[in-house]
């Protein structure tokens, strides 16, 4: 099979635990560009943080972040793709979250300069969100009125910080009260001390998004790889043409794909892209 387009997490995959990127790595993916495999970013992170990892491999083009509810161009920071969250939903999930007592950062899709997520307050008093918040606090916006204005610009991914069963418990209860109306994804980011539960529109993913960049440019599904290592990778991984999960993946990534790379401790990405779609003819 020839592929055509090599969709790839940052953190977990492309980044190594220390979050660097390796030069074997970045020549493994310009390789793969130079052997007509498109790659394409597909991340967890946010445009802001994740643009910079596309610097360095000196791509171009759209990237897929916020788990595949944004896309953004990388030419000239244009927003190609978003997957909104309507606002009966957005309402009904903030009220699932605070009769758990969980505390909700909001996504923005703003110019470059502005702050790319909301919260109530900082510090909140939740070690975990403060977290999250602190390290992200040049791109906060602080405002206890934000959820009056939800129609005031779109709403495309919220998301809870705490300890891992209280995000699956929420997990649970999005579910339940909005049956068929959120897509979630429950994960630890490396770069952060809490587990996050994502609450994204029904059917956002990175995969949907990577669907439509292929449709846009002619590829099928049977022309993509995807390589990923978490939760939010599990339907690009189990819809591609081949679907390729990090050795160090939890259980259910391992087992929907068709191939196990080696884990980011052994740079497994780039002994899979040297290998496995570029013949193992190093250089």
């Amino acid at each position: 099979m020839a592929y055509r387009l090599l969709a790839l997490d940052i953190d977990g995959t492309l980044l190594a635990r220390d979050g660097s990127l390796t030069p074997p790595t970045a020549r493994a993916v310009a390789r793969a560009a130079e052997a007509g495999i498109r790659p394409v970013l597909c991340t967890g992170r946010r445009y802001r943080t994740a643009r910079p990892i596309a610097d360095l491999l000196g791509l171009s083009g759209p990237i897929v972040c916020n788990s595949g509810a944004l896309v953004k161009d990388l030419n000239d920071g244009s927003t190609v793709h978003r997957a909104d969250l309507d606002e009966a939903t957005l309402r009904a999930a903030l009220s699932t979250l605070d009769a758990l007592g969980e505390l909700a950062v909001c996504f923005t899709d703003r110019a470059d300069s502005s702050a790319d997520f909301v919260v109530h307050a900082h510090p909140s008093g939740r070690p975990l969100l403060d977290d999250f918040v602190a390290r992200n606090l040049h791109h906060a916006e602080v405002d206890p009125a934000w959820r009056s204005r939800l129609a005031d610009e779109p709403r495309y991914h919220l998301c809870a910080v705490g300890e891992r069963p209280s995000m699956l418990a929420l997990e649970e209860s999005l579910h339940l009260s909005l049956p068929g109306r959120v897509q979630t994804f429950v994960q630890k980011s490396p770069s952060y001390a809490g587990t996050m539960c994502e609450v994204l529109a029904p059917g956002a993913s990175k995969w949907s998004a990577i669907l439509e960049l292929a449709g846009r440019w002619g590829i099928d599904a049977s022309e993509i790889v995807a390589v990923g290592d978490d939760m939010n990778d599990l339907p690009m991984i189990a819809g591609a043409g081949l679907g390729v999960a990090m050795g160090h993946s939890p259980g259910v990534v391992l087992r929907a794909a068709d191939h196990v790379a080696g884990t980011d401790e052994e740079e497994g990405l780039c002994a899979f892209i040297e290998e496995h779609l570029l013949g193992g003819q190093r250089r």
